[in-house]
């Protein structure tokens, strides 16, 4: 399960996995422990690094509300890819989340096809591969190898079709 959450204006991605011990949660690239949970309705209560914690919960639509002492995080479901059109019928390809472009693939006016790898990211020691969604045409590069990218940021411009 993957949740996103904002604190002074940076975005967290948090993964929470189920494993024969409890659960492994990576926040911000740090994974951390979990076990002996015990939930007493929006109260949880586990051992994390060796630590009793205490953390009260709160649904609100899809967003969570999380209380772990005096602070209060809210959390929302992360998104895995966001596309958003950019004017003259281009797409926008952005990425999925924050890392480094490690290589582009692609130069502009080339033609694509669906489910190409156009653009590969690296995040939290992983390879992320941004593909195409469809058929089309790179009609803007907006990275180069090397640069950082916040998850959401625009990667390229596709069009529609090919020309």
């Amino acid at each position: 399960m993957e949740f996103r959450y904002e604190s002074g204006g940076k975005t967290y991605i948090v993964r929470l996995d189920r494993d024969a011990e409890g659960y492994r949660a990576v926040i911000d690239g740090r994974e951390y422990v979990i076990q002996h949970v015990k939930a007493d309705g929006g109260t949880l209560t586990f051992l994390l690094d060796g630590r009793w914690v205490t953390v009260h919960t709160a649904q609100q639509g899809e967003n969570r509300q999380v209380a772990v002492g005096a602070t209060v995080y809210s959390l929302a479901p992360a998104k895995t890819r966001r596309r958003t059109l950019t004017g003259g019928g281009n797409e926008s390809l952005n990425a999925p989340m924050n890392g480094q472009v490690v290589r582009v693939l692609v130069s502009e006016g080339q033609a694509v096809s669906a489910g190409q790898t156009l653009v590969i990211l690296e995040a939290m020691k992983m390879e992320i591969r941004a593909t195409a969604p469809h058929d089309g045409q790179v009609t803007r590069l907006l990275v180069a190898p090397g640069q950082v990218v916040e998850r959401g940021q625009s990667l390229l411009e596709l069009a529609g079709q090919p020309a």
